[in-house]
């Protein structure tokens, strides 16, 4: 059975939020991390800018499965320290009275987050280069060389790693091996961002089934570059420019081809589900 070597990261956290960049009260979420996400956490495990460059230099791919048990709101305040805004709110430098109530300084307003708790993640990265899989299944437990404690997108939002081994990513189309594929959501990336289309799995097949799968067309974000702007006052600064990797939002069993047989995909047989490599 063909198959290429990954390294899977176990994360648990006690509450998530992946925020849907568009929406505003509530402040949606996702229910899995975008890979954006997942390169940052990487990052701050390797606390080495180095490192970081010589990971992103080369082309290399990523795996998300990821399932919560509830969905709660969180209600909180929307807060602005601006002295322009403090000064459109309240007429005055030295005020914070609006109808005779003390507020935050610069404002505030309610907010609605969409939260997710008991959350558990895998994360899988294929990378060209061995040593630096190496080292990061062992800075995971070695915290003095990360540049922040491990979170997974809200700073907030602890992650604890459960374990970071060298697995077999196996092809296959056995049921055994993709029944708990409606257990996880994943990102189902397009076939011209999909890692081992055409060398490990068939290219006809994986177009077929990301037609037939059940899912939302969204854009992920994944690495970024900082672009310089300027503003309409004069004044500069960057911003964060972002890739986007086309993919479809899953989480379903895995259908039928029109042959009546499944596609064979690669797998993680120890959780017995595909696992959508995407092309970073």
């Amino acid at each position: 059975m063909p198959s290429i070597k990954a390294l899977r990261i176990s994360v648990s956290l006690p509450n998530a939020h992946f925020r849907v960049i568009h929406s505003n009260s509530p402040c949606k979420t996702y229910p899995l991390p975008p890979y954006s996400t997942v390169i940052g956490f990487l990052a701050n495990i390797l606390g080495d800018k180095d490192k970081i460059n010589q990971m992103l230099d080369e082309t290399f791919a990523l795996g998300i499965l990821a399932k919560h048990k509830y969905l709660t709101r969180e209600y909180t305040w929307l807060r602005n320290l601006s002295p322009a805004s403090h000064r459109s709110r309240f007429c005055s430098n030295t005020n914070r009275k609006w109808q005779e109530l003390p507020e935050h300084p610069g404002g505030q307003s309610p907010m609605v987050v969409e939260v997710l708790n008991q959350v558990q993640v895998y994360l899988y990265l294929c990378h060209s280069n061995s040593s630096l899989l190496q080292e990061l299944q062992q800075n995971i437990t070695a915290p003095e060389k990360w540049f922040s404690h491990l979170h997974l997108g809200r700073s907030e939002d602890w992650a604890m790693v459960e374990s970071a081994n060298m697995i077999d990513l196996s092809v296959s189309n056995s049921v055994e091996d993709l029944k708990e594929a409606g257990s996880y959501y994943q990102w189902m990336p397009d076939s011209k961002h999909t890692f081992g289309l055409n060398d490990k799995i068939c290219n006809e097949e994986y177009n077929e089934l990301y037609k037939k799968i059940q899912g939302n067309a969204v854009l992920v974000t994944s690495r970024y570059e900082l672009v310089k702007i300027s503003h309409s006052k004069g004044k500069s600064g960057e911003i964060r420019n972002f890739a986007h990797v086309p993919a479809q939002l899953c989480c379903c069993p895995v259908p039928f081809l029109n042959n009546f047989s499944l596609p064979s995909l690669l797998t993680d047989t120890q959780v017995s589900t595909p696992v959508y490599m995407a092309l970073i």
